[in-house]
């Protein structure tokens, strides 16, 4: 698979661990959209795969395990929203923001604004393969006793 960004050839690499998770949201209406944003994120975090991956949307019942070139083990965990007017775009979730955020723009991938507190969480959006997505740290913002 190409780098998607070839001109960026000394790029840090985003993964470094043995077993990453990657958890992801979509809505029925992106659904023929997931293999483009799971082929995109896995180039991005420079996840070696032969080819690129193919998906169907009944595969995502439960956890994909992938294994790729050079022994890293992916576990993909895809959920499939019911239609929601506020969700525009396929959601990759992370436990922190700033820090994904940061790393991704060190390896180039270009933003459409910067990290921003919402309702559902601090994101921001990003550009990849024509498409526009969200990274996504959710937080409640209501207090608990």
């Amino acid at each position: 698979m190409s780098n998607p960004n070839p001109n960026n050839r000394d790029q840090p690499k985003l993964a470094e661990e043995k077993n990453i998770t990657i958890r992801m949201s979509f809505i029925p209406d992106l659904a023929d959209k997931i293999s483009d944003a799971i082929n995109f994120i896995l180039i991005s975090m420079n996840l070696h795969f032969e080819g690129k991956l193919n998906f169907n949307k009944k595969v995502f019942s439960e956890p994909i395990t992938l294994h790729d070139k050079y022994g890293k083990t992916i576990t993909l965990i895809i959920n499939e929203l019911q239609n929601n007017n506020e969700m525009k775009h396929i959601i990759v979730h992370t436990d922190d923001c700033l820090r994904d955020y940061h790393k991704y723009l060190t390896a180039g991938i270009e933003f459409v604004n910067r990290p921003e507190y919402t309702p559902a969480g601090l994101k921001v959006d990003f550009l990849g393969y024509n498409e526009r997505y969200t990274l996504l740290e959710e937080r409640s913002y209501t207090e608990s006793t």
